[in-house]
């Protein structure tokens, strides 16, 4: 369905780094050895936001940069390429919110005023484009498309009672699983101009992209469903077939079954496309009389009611559809580190309280323990139990891929916690925050824009 673009609001006030930017006559940051926004050790920058405001932080802790004191900060969003980062403000006092997008390379921050929250965002590939996902204006979720400023490019939205989406490797194109059904968008501009690659259901979230094809990933729980097919024929052969992990090519529609799996699926596609880490529950956890979870290792985490289904998961090779399983538990979260030699996976532990979770390693021989932690209330609920989509735009890894960030809740609060794979079982605090994110390369912010903190 398509809906006019939600009318801009009036802007509000950004509360941006204290110190000025000095730019030359141009408005370009004036260090010419500065300027790059590359940082020469790799190590990049994190993203740590909330309870207020955002800090970018070397790995180290260092501030080096603030966005939005005063403001919510919520879904700090790298480009892929590192120089840009996203994110939406929402004044607490008043409730309006501005999507604002920071240029590290030259530490200008640019706002745009929008009557939707967004609440995720992914930037295309070549980041000239981002989807914007936010509240509908009648209810459900709408999906924007924002040009690199963060202002619509677009006069239509795409509107579902639920949407994923994942951008084309190559290309412009714009995969939308929305409702039950599944969307090929051909010009992002123009949302409307997409064609309809049928009923899959819901039991699958977000598709994934295979990198160097035109070929994308999903399950499907109706049995290749024809577009046409009517309600009771659809629920016929929801009964009947087992969920099914198909390979489609977008241009050809040739289809490949890559075999069964599980209800509540998420995958991860390896960076060279040629293989893939599937987690799927096989059944949910056993249960008493009254209810409560026999297993100890499916009891919930602290801040969570739903016990953790039972499950694995699995690397699928692409060509073969052979599987190997590397852990026996399903996961929370998959993100494969930019160099592809490590895969970290969040479970459930073995705690007979649940008050935690686990972040694994594995490191394409075997599967070792990195971390215990409990997320915070924001990291679990924005974003591990939507792990499926965020994955589309990486967002743990060191671009190095020698160690993690994210958002633990300890006994001193919620803090960026930084983890090593050289260092396993210890976690490292940089201070307080609900979630944090690495920049996908190694990026710095110019000399002059940085400004001492912490």
């Amino acid at each position: 369905m398509l809906e006019p673009a939600a009318p801009t609001a009036p802007p509000v006030e950004l509360v941006a780094p204290p110190e000025p930017i000095p730019n030359d006559e141009n408005g370009a940051a004036s260090a010419a050895d500065e300027s790059s926004g590359t940082d020469a050790d790799g190590t990049g920058l994190i993203a740590a936001a909330g309870p207020t405001g955002l800090r970018l932080l070397q790995p180290s802790g260092e501030v080096v940069g603030e966005l939005g004191s005063g403001y919510v900060v919520t879904q700090p969003t790298w480009s892929r390429d590192g120089r840009r980062l996203v994110a939406t403000l929402v004044n607490p006092t008043i409730g309006t919110s501005e999507v604002a997008v920071v240029d590290i390379t030259t530490g200008n921050i640019v706002t745009a005023a929008t009557a939707r929250p967004y609440f995720f965002y992914t930037w295309s590939h070549d980041g000239s484009r981002m989807v914007a996902l936010g509240p509908g204006q009648n209810g459900g979720t709408a999906a924007v498309i924002l040009d690199e400023t963060g202002t619509p490019a677009s006069d239509v939205s795409l509107l579902s009672p639920s949407l994923y989406v994942a951008w084309e490797p190559a290309g412009q194109r714009l995969l939308v699983h929305a409702g039950h059904r599944l969307m090929l968008v051909n010009d992002v501009d123009s949302p409307q101009d997409n064609h309809d690659l049928g009923t899959v259901g819901v039991d699958f979230l977000a598709p994934a992209w295979v990198p160097g094809t035109q070929e994308f990933l999903y399950v499907d729980s109706y049995g290749q469903a024809p577009v046409d097919a009517t309600e009771q024929e659809l629920l016929d052969r929801r009964d009947s077939n087992a969920r099914q992990l198909l390979r489609r090519n977008a241009d050809t529609d040739e289809i490949t079954d890559l075999g069964p799996t599980g209800p509540y699926t998420t995958m991860a596609v390896h960076p060279t496309g040629d293989r893939a880490a599937v987690s799927a529950a096989h059944r949910l956890p056993a249960t008493t009389d009254n209810g409560e979870a026999q297993n100890p290792s499916s009891q919930p985490v602290a801040t969570t009611e739903t016990p953790i289904p039972e499950g694995s998961v699995q690397i699928v090779d692409l060509a073969t559809a052979e599987r190997r399983t590397v852990l026996d538990r399903i996961a929370l979260w998959l993100e494969w580190s930019p160099d592809g030699q490590h895969l970290l996976i969040a479970a459930d532990t073995d705690d007979p309280d649940g008050t935690g979770l686990s972040w694994h390693i594995w490191d394409g021989q075997q599967s070792y323990e990195l971390a215990r932690f409990s997320p915070t209330a924001t990291f679990l609920r924005d974003y591990l139990q939507f792990a499926d989509q965020y994955d589309e735009t990486p967002r743990l890894w060191s671009p190095a891929g020698d160690a993690i960030t994210f958002g633990a809740n300890t006994a001193d609060g919620d803090i960026t916690a930084v983890a090593r794979l050289d260092r396993a079982g210890d976690v490292t605090s940089l201070g307080a925050s609900n979630v944090s994110f690495w920049s996908p390369v190694g990026v710095a912010l110019p000399q002059e824009a940085r400004r001492a903190g912490a």
